[in-house]
């Protein structure tokens, strides 16, 4: 019997497998509307940045939301906001896989 780590839904379907990457949350980051800043991502062997961007909505109103940039050689997540009349915050959850 191979040996190893294997998940399946109640319909039999391989959910995650020893080849699947499960991603590690390092930490979370409050984006205050219209301002553009920066966070550090502790290093991690070789393994890549994600980010996932949670935007607070305002009612009756088209947020912009921040345009993010991710950048591996430096370990950093940078978000600035583009031209836009209303800004969205939010939280920016980040990571490695």
């Amino acid at each position: 019997m191979p040996i190893g780590f294997r998940q399946r839904d109640p319909s039999g379907n391989i959910l995650v497998d020893i080849t699947t990457r499960l991603p590690r949350i390092m930490g979370r980051v409050a984006i205050s509307p219209g301002v553009s800043g920066s966070v550090v991502v502790p290093p991690s062997g070789t393994n890549p940045i994600f980010c996932y961007f949670a935007g607070t909505n305002v009612p009756g109103r088209e947020a912009g939301s921040p345009a993010i940039t991710v950048n591996d050689g430096t370990n950093t997540i940078s978000w600035s906001y583009p031209g836009s009349t209303y800004y969205s915050g939010g939280t920016l959850a980040y990571g490695r896989y």
